[in-house]
């Protein structure tokens, strides 16, 4: 009777025993399978996040391309305003001195009141031509600058405005890339340390980069 008893216990152990292994091995096998699904979950969202990343770039690259295009012409106007604007005041400089000769002459003229056979007269007079159509000139190329500088001036301002959209948009698509880069880090986190709530943050951090880039190319429309 007590060989039974022992038997029937012993049986009863091993019976437990295998039990407790089956449930040891169903929640290994269901801690692999959530794992397995936790990696794949985190591959497609990579995949995603990569994708994103370049075409980002590209697009960022383009706009950055645009403004850098923008500021070179912006610039070059710039410069060509500068360079007009020095001309200008030069050449204003020269006719104001040229109308004060002229004004001198004629003071002088007017003075000494010459006959009309009075070859110093004549040469004064010949002179006087001279400095008046100079003047002429210089009216017609003052005023050819100052519109040309005004050109320029409004070209520049056009030219920084264009710029401002595709600054405003290449800001957006380096702080999206950054947002992206973020979350592709804390994906490959998830990955070494099994934690699902790091592959849901991941997920959320790389819809954040995703919308801020979205935000920037909507800028265009």
């Amino acid at each position: 009777m007590s060989d039974e008893r022992l038997s029937s216990e012993e049986s009863q152990e091993l019976r437990n025993e295998v039990r407790r292994q089956k449930a040891q091995a169903d929640q290994r096998e269901e801690k692999q399978l959530a794992t397995d699904q936790l990696k794949n979950r985190v591959s497609v969202a990579a995949i995603i996040m990569t994708t994103a990343l370049s075409f980002i770039g590209n697009v960022k690259a383009n706009r950055s391309g645009n403004v850098e295009g923008g500021r070179s012409q912006a610039e070059s106007a710039r410069r060509q305003g500068a360079e007009l604007w020095a001309y200008y005041q030069t050449a204003a400089a020269e006719r104001t001195e040229l109308q004060m000769s002229v004004d001198r002459m004629l003071l002088d003229l007017a003075r000494r009141g010459p006959a009309q056979d009075d070859a110093a007269a004549k040469v004064e007079q010949l002179r006087l031509a001279q400095y008046q159509e100079r003047i002429r000139e210089f009216q017609s190329d003052t005023e050819t600058v100052f519109h040309r500088i005004q050109d320029l001036e409004a070209q520049e301002d056009e030219l920084a405005r264009r710029t401002l959209e595709p600054m405003r948009a290449a800001f957006r698509y380096e702080l999206g890339s950054k947002i992206l880069t973020l979350a592709l880090i804390l994906l490959s986190v998830t990955i070494l340390s099994n934690r699902p709530w790091l592959f849901w943050g991941g997920v959320m951090l790389g819809a954040v980069g995703m919308l801020t880039a979205f935000d920037g190319y909507l800028l265009f429309f």
